[in-house]
């Protein structure tokens, strides 16, 4: 049982989140969800490479500097850049920050190694020593563990003068954000959400952009009950087996309200938005913009 429980208090779910991928479990129970919703392949991905990368000035660059943060097993940054070397020829010094030893662990460099200059940082990313003057900064569905606004200043710092942070994270009110609101009920905090990065975005009267897309996955019934619980494992932090029957049924209620059964199998959809953010140019006077111009108007919505 959790100390905070132990002590008649609320556990914190921040908390929770770093200390459940600081595990073999969390590590297996992450690879579990994102197979289920991505595929090997990883389709969040292929989006991010086909609809927004492509398009930016860093492409321009003959070696790119990048910072991914909270970068799991690296899987993800591995098909970024080796994607990126593929089409355009580029080279790569990249910081690598992930607090999990279990995760860290894992990545394995050997695929990006021949054009790739690899810095390994374990720790929390507001712990970490960056160098800054990066091209990219990567933020993949790793927001959520975020403390305040501070954390934010320090990622706003990290880019150069026409660098660009993408942030990936599920939308408001998303089928999973509000999975997770029915999960998270029993904690005295709330995760970080993309709506407390936009709204601090907002406040410092920076230029982004917002790109919305759809995550979509069908499960067989005969697999349903399994495959669906393993998501609720890994949005619940381990805990989903230890909820009472009746939160099991409410929660199992809300996800047959908001899922279509197509008889032999349940389709999914899932909403989820990536915000690009240029924090040193003005809205006038930074030419990556005109970059982003390219990217298609469908779902587009820019602040």
């Amino acid at each position: 049982m959790s100390p905070d429980l132990l002590a008649g208090t609320k556990p914190s779910i921040k908390n929770a989140y770093k200390q459940f991928l600081n595990t073999e479990e969390g590590a297996r129970a992450y690879e579990q969800f994102k197979q289920i919703l991505y595929t090997t392949d990883d389709s969040l991905v292929q989006t991010l490479n086909n609809t927004v990368l492509q398009h930016l000035p860093a492409i321009s660059t003959d070696v790119l500097n990048v910072c991914d943060i909270g970068g799991g097993d690296g899987k993800r940054i591995k098909k970024i850049l080796g994607f990126l070397h593929k089409k355009f020829a580029l080279r790569f010094n990249l910081d690598f920050v992930e607090q999990s030893f279990c995760l860290m662990r894992a990545f394995d460099v050997n695929e990006i190694a021949a054009f790739t200059e690899i810095r390994k940082v374990e720790t929390l990313f507001e712990n970490a020593d960056l160098q800054g003057g990066y091209d990219l900064v990567f933020l993949i569905h790793s927001i959520f563990a975020f403390q305040n606004g501070s954390t934010v200043d320090k990622v706003l710092s990290l880019p150069k003068s026409r660098g660009t942070i993408v942030a990936v994270s599920n939308a408001k009110d998303s089928f999973l954000a509000r999975l997770k609101r029915l999960l998270d009920v029993d904690y005295d905090d709330c995760r970080f959400e993309i709506t407390d990065l936009v709204k601090i975005l907002e406040d410092r009267a920076l230029r982004f952009q917002q790109i919305p897309f759809e995550t979509k996955w069908a499960v067989r019934q005969e697999a349903l009950s399994r495959k669906t619980e393993a998501i609720l494992n890994w949005l619940s932090l381990g805990r989903y087996k230890d909820l009472t029957d009746s939160r099991k049924r409410e929660i199992w209620r809300y996800i047959g309200e908001n899922s279509s059964d197509l008889g032999q199998r349940v389709l999914f959809s899932e909403g989820e938005v990536i915000v690009l953010v240029s924090p040193s140019g003005q809205p006038d006077e930074n030419p990556g913009y005109s970059h982003l111009e390219r990217i298609p108007e469908t779902g587009r919505k820019e602040a």
